[in-house]
This record gives structure tokens, sequence and C-alpha cells, in this order.
């Protein structure tokens, strides 16, 4: 296995799998998870975006910036949040060990 692969594959019926695990772990996972105003949030491992639409939902006054190794993953994502009408995350396709950020560029790390 490469830095590049992921376990469960990347074809279609793994987003729409994604998709269906976050729905019904919404309310479990979320219930209490929101960044308050100006916050700075890294969403580590964004994927399709499927825990990335909550996130923004639940903190539409925090900066997300949700990354992801598959630039598949992040158009999908993209457009999922775009589809959405969301305005607060934005994307990067990069390597975790290797982001463009200073430290202490975050106030939140987010991985599901």
């Amino acid at each position: 296995m490469t830095t590049r692969d992921y376990v469960h594959g990347y074809d279609p019926l793994e987003n729409v799998r994604l998709q269906d695990q976050a729905a019904t772990l919404e309310e479990l996972l979320h219930t209490d998870t929101t960044f308050g105003q100006g916050t700075r949030v890294l969403e580590a491992g964004c994927g399709v975006g499927a825990q990335t639409v909550t996130l923004a939902r639940n903190s539409p006054d925090a900066d997300i910036v949700a990354v992801d190794i598959s630039s598949d993953s992040i158009r999908a994502a993209a457009d999922r949040i775009r589809n959405e009408g969301i305005s607060n995350v934005s994307f990067l396709c990069g390597d975790l060990l290797d982001l463009p950020f200073p430290p202490g560029s975050f106030d939140h790390v987010f991985l599901c």
C-alpha cells in the first residue's frame, strides 16, 4: 500500500457508502461538534465530504479547510458543498504530512 491508497478504494459505490455512513452517524458524531465564530478548522482526510457538510452547517461562522490526498475525492466534496450552498469551506488536495501551513494555523483539527 502506498501513501495514496485508501483501504476501501475510490469507486462510486464507496462514495455512496461514505455518504450513507455519515448520515447514519450524524447525530452520534456531531450533536455537540461546533466551532465558534472566526475559528479555523482543519478537516484532515475529508474524503468525499461526507462529514464536511455537517461540520460546515454546525459551524457556519468557522473557516473550514478540508484536505484529502485524492483529487477525485476533493472534487466530489467540493461539488457536494457547492450543491448544498455552503460557503465556509475551502479545499486542498495534499498530503497531511506535508501541508503548506505554518504551525499554529488552525484552532482545531477534525478527523473522522
